[in-house]
């Protein structure tokens, strides 16, 4: 959603940011041969090649940085592939959505200090009723998602993660968005984002699957990218998901869901 709208570039998944932080988040990048060993460290990132950059792209971006630093140099990145993909320009903001940095929040916060956050939420029921439907297409590839199958996992993972965010962002700019929001209510969702966000709204965002890039290895599980919303998939677990294990998510996860509006 966000990706469709003209001043933001939103590309594919790729933890270059946190997995090249060690290394170079206090290199000197007014050196040369720093700013080659980054660029060259980025595209042997995994997932990188999705982004189907070249070192001159990055270096050529690289270059307009008037003081570069880690932060600054990392937003080139993404400046490079709103360049070459789209033409764009400088976009207005750069959005890097990697559930994995769940786990390393305070590094980002370190590498990325003056980010501000946009926490999705799900209901854990219809988190689950995605991860069954995934884990019963076995798909192939070696980004193909390996995900919990069983109550107590998939409860326990969701009530960690959006517990440990919410504690982290506390004192961050940060925005809480629901999943189901923003499919039965998408230009309001979207125009509250784009707010906190500080740009206007655009209705391109809400025409999303017109302007879609995700890669050709991560289509398979992500078909929904391609297709106009549904609001019918707000709950849908009523519908699809076994009664008894509805019941035991709500029962593990109950005072999360509470936190987050969710009801029984």
């Amino acid at each position: 959603m966000l990706g469709a709208h003209p001043s933001i570039v939103a590309p594919p998944e790729c933890g270059f940011i946190q997995w090249n932080y060690d290394s170079f988040g206090n290199a000197d990048f007014k050196q040369e041969n720093q700013r080659s060993a980054f660029a060259e460290a980025v595209l042997t990132s995994k997932k990188m090649e999705t982004w189907g950059l070249t070192k001159k792209d990055l270096l050529d971006a690289f270059d307009l940085v008037p003081s570069a630093n880690y932060q600054s140099l990392c937003e080139a990145v993404f400046t490079a592939y709103a360049t070459s993909r789209y033409s764009k320009g400088l976009p207005g903001v750069a959005v890097d959505k990697n559930n994995y940095y769940l786990d390393y929040l305070e590094e980002i916060n370190q590498a990325m200090p003056h980010a501000t956050y946009l926490h999705l939420v799900r209901d854990v029921r219809d988190v689950a009723g995605s991860y069954l439907e995934i884990d019963r297409k076995k798909h192939e590839g070696k980004y193909a998602p390996k995900l919990a199958t069983t109550a107590e996992e998939i409860a326990s993972n969701w009530c960690e993660n959006n517990e440990r965010t919410a504690a982290f962002l506390a004192d961050k700019k940060h925005l809480v968005v629901r999943y189901e929001d923003l499919l039965v209510r998408p230009e309001i969702e979207l125009a509250r984002v784009a707010s906190f966000l500080e740009i206007s709204y655009d209705e391109r965002m809400t025409r999303f699957y017109e302007f879609n890039d995700e890669p050709q290895e991560t289509l398979g599980w992500k078909q929904k990218t391609l297709q106009p919303l549904d609001a019918s998939r707000a709950g849908a677990f009523r519908r699809e998901l076994d009664p008894e294990f509805g019941d035991q998510l709500w029962e593990l996860a109950e005072n999360t869901l509470l936190k987050f509006g969710y009801t029984y």
